[in-house]
């Protein structure tokens, strides 16, 4: 088992803990950087990182310009491809002739933080959900990272409700290359959903309020807060990132399992055309689902 990453230098400290737990055989940076003090053997070239390490699995934890090419160069060597986000510009007949494995999104499906909130949603004390609030921090600055934080944040909400919404407001605003973005959301259910996405890459909070009690986590605290009538208690998450788990799985031949509704490939699309209008109107932009 040889597994090659491609990941923004700002997931250095997530990629050094995927290395400590799986035999990545290389990492290449899809920018002009060099690691400074990485452990894991570095490649300034993807195509030759292939070649010397023999890998026969390559995840992209990040978005680029020239992402499409790299998986595209990935599937015709016959290399598996593992994507923690759509793919923009990708040629459907490039996945359907390679005998290669593509999978994209489904992170949070390996997530514990995910799994426990969504082990008490469906707890039937919890009743009904009435709103879901999760702010995201982009992994970097421009207009990709944050598009892609905002198509992982839309199905594990779908995921975690287990509905998907008919419409979809998108507000926007760009200070440089830093972006923020709201998403709001109602299911036919009834639950508000607001989805927040913020150029500080560390932020991470959930809030899902039920008629029978509350969920909640954030960055700042090391665990799933769960309160009802009976009062709050903390369930404390230390574990390791999401992406070990995910790598692990589609290794042994097991697809990240995709939403109830539309899937990242799907939505990532529409949300990426939503996102560049409301930017250029200023103003909010109502999308159909």
């Amino acid at each position: 088992m040889a597994i090659a990453l491609v990941a923004h230098p700002t997931l250095d400290a997530v990629t050094e803990q995927i290395g400590d737990a799986l035999p990545i055989t290389g990492l290449y940076y899809p920018v002009r950087s060099r690691p400074s003090d990485s452990t894991l053997p570095f490649y300034g070239d993807l195509t030759a990182m292939l070649a010397e390490t023999g890998a026969h699995t390559c995840a992209f934890l990040s978005p680029y310009q020239n992402l499409h090419k790299d998986v595209k160069t990935c599937l015709e060597a016959g290399v598996d491809v593992l994507c923690g986000g759509p793919i923009p510009k990708l040629d459907d007949q490039t996945a359907l002739q390679s005998k290669a494995r593509l999978a994209i999104g489904g992170v949070h499906h390996s997530s514990a933080l995910f799994n426990k909130a969504l082990q008490q949603r469906l707890n039937p004390s919890f009743a009904q959900a009435v709103y879901l609030r999760l702010l995201s921090g982009a992994q970097g600055p421009g207009l990709l990272p944050a598009w892609w934080a905002a198509c992982k944040q839309w199905t594990l909400a779908i995921d975690l409700l287990g509905e998907t919404p008919l419409q979809l407001h998108i507000s926007a605003y760009r200070q440089g290359r830093a972006y923020q973005i709201a998403l709001t959301a109602a299911t036919t259910s009834g639950t508000t959903v607001q989805l927040l996405i913020a150029p500080q890459r560390t932020l991470t909070e959930l809030t899902l309020l039920g008629t029978g009690g509350t969920i909640s986590a954030s960055s700042a605290q090391s665990g799933i807060a769960l309160s009802n009538a009976q009062g709050t208690r903390i369930m404390p998450d230390v574990l390791p990132p999401a992406e070990i788990e995910w790598l692990r799985r589609f290794e042994h031949k097991n697809a990240p399992p995709q939403p109830d509704g539309a899937s990242i490939s799907d939505c990532g699309p529409l949300l990426l055309r939503g996102l560049r209008q409301a930017l250029r109107q200023k103003r909010p932009i109502a999308l159909k689902l």
